[in-house]
């Protein structure tokens, strides 16, 4: 059997993510001053705001790439179908592979090799401008 793979050893790779982006709203009570002044010209902070001079508001997830990798680790794995036919097969057996199934990963130097996070392929990409492109495209069909 021979396994060929997206990536090797030591490729750099652009990541993707569903992320949920960040809006500032201005605070409308001290118009993102932050403070208010009272008649005797003292300031305290804005109590609607409490000083921040608004909020975050998180809106829907989007698609963005999030960072730069690169590879230190190729994960396969193939399982088969288990033919129809063979000894003990039945409908029923859990002993042996079910489907056909084709899973590649990769651990990255940046994120940890071994006990870091795993990256799907669908979630890697060659170029930035790939990687944006494909968000672009994710984004569209929401």
């Amino acid at each position: 059997m021979k396994i060929e793979t997206k990536y090797n050893l030591f490729d750099t790779v652009w990541h993707i993510q569903s992320l949920p982006t960040k809006e500032w709203i201005v605070c409308d009570f001290c118009e993102g001053l932050k403070v208010i002044t009272g008649r005797n010209g003292k300031t305290m902070s804005c109590p609607a705001c409490r000083g921040f001079g608004g909020r975050h508001k998180v809106s829907k997830q989007k698609w963005q790439v999030t960072q730069k990798l690169t590879i230190g680790h190729v994960r396969v794995a193939i399982t088969g179908k288990d033919p129809i036919g063979t000894p003990g097969h039945n409908e029923f057996s859990n002993y042996g592979p079910q489907k056909y199934k084709y899973k590649e990963e990769y651990m990255c130097k940046e994120t940890g090799i071994g006990s870091g996070s795993v990256h799907k392929v669908n979630y890697l990409w060659p170029t930035k401008e790939e990687a944006q492109k494909e968000c672009d495209r994710r984004n569209k069909e929401k």
